[in-house]
């Protein structure tokens, strides 16, 4: 009897080879790090997002008035040289002229500082002049504190003789049209001659009160010619 040599493959076919194997698991690396980046590549992001943010705000500079702890510069950031200001009601009529010979802004108390200011409070019934050596702002823009050799002073009107009043320091309201000193006061109005520890005037109906303690002349009227 022959006998018969060779070899056999297993049922099937034949077994894989390594890199077939090798091929097989790279593919299914592949494929679990497309998945992977898939899903935490926006969250990757956006961390990379909030660090580059922080590292961008701890780099810049911060304005030297915004630093916590730090005060205000006490000079001014900006000064003007022969300024004018014009102010209108809402109907458009003047309300207020304002002029300086210097002009100065201090961002401290957002505080504005005029030098040989000159004040003109228009009204229906009479305007008032005010003059000052200085004068200070408000922030609206609405009251003007006058001081040093104050001046206020009216033309004469149909009903009411002019007048002219000096004293140390006066506050105006422009709005309301009303202005108030309680330093001592000259008053001069036609024949009055009067000094008061202060006074309150108001535009409207030419309101006066000159607060006491009050010393009054009255000058007597020429001599009739014979």
């Amino acid at each position: 009897m022959e006998g018969v040599s060779g070899s056999s493959s297993p049922p099937g076919g034949s077994a894989d080879s390594p890199t077939d194997r090798a091929r097989a698991v790279a593919e299914h690396w592949s494929i679990r790090l497309r998945d992977g980046l898939s899903t935490y590549l926006p969250l990757l992001l956006m961390l990379m997002l909030a660090a580059l943010t922080w590292w961008l705000v701890r780099i810049t500079p911060v304005p030297t008035a915004a630093r916590s702890g730090e005060p205000l510069s006490q000079a001014p950031d900006y000064i003007l040289g022969e300024v004018e200001l014009v102010r209108y009601r809402g109907d458009g009529s003047l309300l207020a002229r304002i002029r300086a010979r210097e002009v100065r802004h201090y961002p401290v108390g957002d505080r504005v500082e005029m030098d040989a200011a000159w004040l003109l409070a228009d009204h229906p019934e009479g305007a008032v002049l005010a003059q000052a050596e200085q004068a200070v702002l408000t922030e609206d823009g609405q009251r003007i504190r006058l001081e040093g050799d104050v001046r206020l002073s009216r033309a004469a009107t149909p009903a009411q003789a002019a007048f002219d009043a000096r004293t140390r320091a006066l506050e105006v309201d422009l709005q309301a049209g009303r202005v108030w000193t309680d330093e001592p006061v000259q008053w001069t109005q036609g024949d009055l001659k009067a000094q008061a520890a202060g006074l309150e005037y108001e535009q409207a109906g030419a309101r006066l009160h000159l607060k006491g303690p009050l010393r009054a002349q009255i000058s007597p009227p020429p001599p009739i010619g014979r």
